[in-house]
């Protein structure tokens, strides 16, 4: 599949697999690099404004929005942190607005009277829906943190003379070694 973009200069998109909710995918620049996109993938996404759905439906309507609030922040707030090692922006962007709206439709559902004026004055701090305290959290401000990759600090036989074994993160040893094979056997006595 081909896709020629004027802004990003994609020229291939490999359709990938999805591996631990991960959508992965190697694309090709125009410039002839090629990189690895992790986002969410639909599943995950729709498995978590499943959940959102399901904690804003109809039947809890009984319950304090602060209830709510505390049922819901768990939810977004994990999964946004889960996901946060992707290409996730503009998913959690959508996040945020989708549980944002679920949100206000439960509140004019349990208030169905309420005018939109009132429901600004009475649930809206700081553009954002809350109460008692609580703020409904906007997946959108979690910072997104990409991979690394590290293969200069892990010790591997092909760059071993390279890494510091003090510095390294992690430090390759024998069996062979006198010290650990003597831990390891107090350890197991």
């Amino acid at each position: 599949m081909t896709l020629s973009v004027e802004k990003t200069h994609i020229t291939h998109i490999d359709d990938g697999f999805v591996f631990l909710g991960f959508h992965i995918q190697r694309r090709s620049w125009g410039d002839g690099r090629r990189v690895v996109l992790t986002i969410p993938s639909k599943q995950a996404l729709a498995s978590v404004m499943h959940k959102i759905k399901k904690l804003t439906g109809r039947s809890t309507t009984s319950l304090s929005l602060e209830e709510v609030l505390r049922t819901v922040n768990p939810v977004l707030r994990g999964w946004a942190a889960y996901f946060r090692y992707g290409a996730s922006k503009k998913t959690f962007s959508y996040l945020g607005w989708y549980a944002w709206w679920r949100l206000i439709h439960w509140i004019r559902y349990k208030h169905p009277r309420v005018t939109w004026k009132q429901l600004r004055r009475r649930y809206y701090g700081a553009d954002r829906i809350t109460e008692g305290g609580l703020v409904l959290y906007n997946p959108a401000k979690m910072r997104v943190e990409r991979y690394r990759f590290r293969g200069a600090k892990i010790s591997t036989r092909y760059n071993i003379d390279e890494v510091n074994p003090d510095g390294a993160r992690f430090r390759r040893t024998s069996h062979d070694d006198v010290a650990f094979v003597g831990q390891v056997s107090e350890y197991l006595a």
